[in-house]
């Protein structure tokens, strides 16, 4: 029950966890590339992109609270464009003939032309070039430990909000 409390009476703080969680996946995603020697598809780019969006919206909200409403926010579309992002480069490397382009461009081609429609195209629908060359790690390919954090942190934070407001109810 003294948790329970802690985690209620305490946002900063728990928002700052959220932030270091979002950060450490970055670093792990990118130590694993480095470790398997992966070059970095745009889907890739995009869900790391997308953690690092929700980590800094979450540090920020937990450092600057008058805006912690809005950076939260931002932080949950962070975490959701990285699910959907993920859970599709899953769904390509289950299905490789169901990927169309080739974003040989890269990611950040895309802002730096600011094709912004281009630039979002490619991290969320990817092309053959997410579904390919992915190693088995632990039995699953990177793109699905990747879905499982997304799905494991936003899973925390529906669970820690659902928390939050089940307490200021019935108190």
């Amino acid at each position: 029950m003294r948790i329970l409390d802690a985690l209620i009476q305490k946002p900063r703080l728990v928002l700052a966890a959220f932030g270091l969680f979002c950060v450490a996946a970055v670093g792990s995603a990118h130590a694993l590339g480095e470790i398997f020697l992966l070059e970095v598809c745009a889907m890739c780019w995009f869900q790391r992109l997308s953690f690092l969006l929700a980590g800094a919206a979450f540090m920020l909200a937990a450092a600057w609270p008058k805006l912690g409403l809005v950076t939260q926010r931002i932080g949950e579309l962070g975490l959701l464009l990285g699910l959907a992002s993920a859970a599709r480069q899953t769904y390509l490397i289950a299905n490789p003939e169901l990927a169309s382009d080739n974003c040989a461009a890269g990611l950040f081609y895309y802002l730096q032309i600011e094709d912004y429609a281009g630039f979002l195209r490619a991290g969320m629908l990817g092309g053959i070039d997410c579904a390919e060359n992915q190693p088995l790690i632990l039995g699953l390919y990177l793109p699905q430990w990747s879905l499982l954090a997304f799905i494991g942190m936003l899973g925390l934070y529906v669970a820690w909000m659902g928390l939050r407001r089940a307490r200021k109810v019935s108190a």
